[in-house]
């Protein structure tokens, strides 16, 4: 148990995955609702935040938790994901099990108002939830600091399921994989940071059949494709 969440898989003898352990007569996970998905996002950036989000300096973590850096600087080799030559990484065990749990790697950025011009930042940084070695919560960051990409695990197998891209650190678009198969499937656009559109594929053929749009956060209007030839018909 985390902050009151379970997170774990669905694995027997492990505790339930954070989607949810809920199959259907094919034996695919799925989500109970999006309002299930909302608050688990909502919960897993809480705590985020909690265990040192802060971009700029990831060794600010909150008061009642004991974050030990185990490693300071040096190369990245050994790191779980990602790691890209040059970079350096920050290593963070939360649980005092003697294994990191947070990663934040540094790498030399070029400054897009003065070309040329280079300074080592937080390029990225990952979390893994239920201290099982895979990383859960994956965030890149650009030159000023601000996200750009979040990429989130929900059921703890080791593939992002949600993926969500920023300009400007604000949020523009959201890739959602509902059914776990890799491929993303519903697809939501943001303008304003307020929820514009949102593109379903049904039968998970690759194909948008559905679009929803809304004013003011609020449905609008849906289309749909009946005959899978990419185009509304109703």
């Amino acid at each position: 148990m985390l902050f009151g969440v379970v997170i774990g898989s669905d694995r027997p003898g492990q505790r339930p995955g954070i989607a949810g352990a809920i199959r259907t007569p094919r034996g695919r996970k799925k989500l109970r609702s999006s309002k299930r998905l909302h608050w688990v996002l909502g919960v897993v950036a809480w705590v985020s935040l909690a265990w040192g989000g802060c971009a700029s300096d990831p060794e600010k973590q909150d008061p009642g938790i004991d974050a030990r850096p185990a490693a300071r600087g040096g190369s990245a080799a050994g790191a779980p994901l990602g790691v890209q030559p040059g970079e350096k990484v920050k290593e963070y065990d939360l649980n005092r099990d003697n294994k990191p749990d947070v990663w934040a790697y540094y790498a030399s950025m070029e400054d897009p108002a003065n070309p040329g011009q280079t300074r080592e930042n937080l390029a990225r940084k990952e979390w893994d939830f239920n201290f099982d070695g895979k990383v859960d919560i994956r965030r890149h960051f650009n030159f000023r600091g601000e996200t750009v990409k979040d990429e989130l695990d929900l059921d703890f197998d080791g593939r992002f399921d949600v993926t969500t891209f920023f300009q400007g650190g604000v949020k523009v678009r959201q890739e959602y994989d509902l059914n776990f198969d890799s491929r993303p499937d519903v697809w939501k656009f943001f303008e304003k940071n307020q929820l514009a559109r949102v593109e379903r594929d049904r039968d998970n053929n690759g194909r948008v059949d559905r679009w929803e749009y809304y004013a003011d956060a609020k449905l609008d209007r849906v289309g749909l494709d009946e005959d899978g030839d990419g185009q509304v018909d109703r």
